[in-house]
């Protein structure tokens, strides 16, 4: 296991934080000022997006004018996708992937309405990252153009196969109209809050076809607590315990000094339903109980957790009991800590270029694709 910081979490997690601080805990748990803009005024930030960029963003949304939805046999419904061709894209090469998969309180939407695919752009420009295409699926349940629609978490929860439309319909879409390579090391899952408990419970799975994940702020182990019932506590190897029950007004998150409590039914729920068996798809679906149930081996899959250093979510204490745990397994994870960072929108914008680099050392560059032999 490696450790990029001090990855030691505060003993005492709320802090009075900065004004952007305070904005950025807002924006998230609110709905978030940059993304609800590209939602409002959508035609015009595709446009100004892609005249920031030497590459191209693709539409499949129905976003701007035109409804370019794939439809989804498996949801039922037609669902929204951005796609990101890096300058100078070529059928006659075959290129790496990645599929990004995006927090709560917003959708597809934050794929053009933040600086996070500009950011990549302007490093292949510079030879910093190889030519890659990225795909970003709508992860929330009702599939529209909402903040407040409920996260799907990217599994198959109890209101659709949302993890099956990624494999089963999204990825055979982009390999068919897209010059992909094959390989499990050119393909990669990038994912951000809620959008990292889906790229690392599927990449855990299916390590067949990805060779390398990424997450931010993501919860790595929702059933973290300690011996103390606390899933707020720092991490300590003395003290962590698996959480053996399900309580839908435990409270997993804390903002503006424990004024605004964020219970488990909020993101539970929509996903995982009520009743008796939650715990049990939990923990069938939790990342950290991945690593035993697959019997996850060493060498199998690159793994990357970059963690914000006071989460309110404790999300730095999921991230560091993941990596302990795949530890046990002889699997090496790589943390990097943003060591003030917070659960908020100024910790992601400043965050994503360090995840991207070290991506671009565990991600196959493209390659000249081989003529068919007559």
């Amino acid at each position: 296991m490696q450790a990029t910081h001090n990855a030691a979490g505060p003993a005492a997690r709320f802090r009075w934080p900065t004004a952007v601080g305070w904005l950025g805990a807002f924006l998230v748990v609110m709905g978030t000022t940059q993304p609800v803009e590209a939602q409002v005024k959508s035609l015009a930030t595709l446009r100004g997006i892609n005249r920031q960029l030497a590459g191209q963003v693709v539409d499949y949304t129905h976003n701007h004018g035109q409804d370019r939805r794939i439809f989804s046999p498996i949801l039922g419904m037609p669902r929204d996708l951005y796609l990101y061709l890096p300058p100078g894209y070529s059928p006659d090469k075959a290129y790496p992937l990645i599929i990004y998969l995006h927090l709560a309180n917003i959708d597809e939407h934050i794929f053009i309405g933040s600086n996070y695919i500009v950011q990549l752009d302007q490093m292949i420009q510079r030879g910093e990252f190889p030519p890659v295409v990225v795909a970003c699926p709508d992860g929330v349940i009702g599939g529209e153009d909402r903040v407040f629609d409920a996260h799907s978490f990217y599994v198959n929860g109890c209101h659709g196969r949302f993890q099956d439309h990624l494999v089963q319909e999204v990825l055979p879409f982009l390999l068919r109209c897209y010059s992909i390579r094959p390989e499990s090391g050119a393909h990669a899952l990038f994912g951000i809050s809620a959008g990292g408990f889906g790229a690392l419970n599927l990449a855990i799975k299916d390590r067949a076809f990805f060779g390398a994940v990424v997450t931010m702020a993501g919860p790595a182990n929702m059933r973290y607590t300690t011996c103390n019932d606390d899933c707020l506590a720092p991490f300590d190897p003395a003290t962590y315990r698996w959480n053996d029950h399900y309580d839908p007004k435990l409270v997993i998150g804390r903002f503006y000094l424990d004024l605004r409590p964020v219970y488990a039914e909020k993101y539970v729920t929509p996903v995982f339903g009520t009743g008796p068996d939650v715990h049990e798809r939990i923990r069938r679906e939790n990342p950290a109980d991945l690593i035993f149930t697959t019997d996850l081996q060493p060498g199998q899959l690159d793994i990357y957790l970059h963690y914000p250093g006071d989460d309110n979510y404790n999300f730095d204490a999921q991230a560091r009991s993941f990596a302990w745990l795949a530890a046990q397994k002889g699997v090496e994870v790589t943390l990097e800590c943003a060591p003030n960072g917070h659960h908020n929108l100024p910790y992601f914008r400043a965050n994503h270029a360090a995840a991207y680099r070290w991506l671009s050392h565990h991600l196959l560059p493209p390659a000249p694709l081989v003529p068919a032999a007559n």
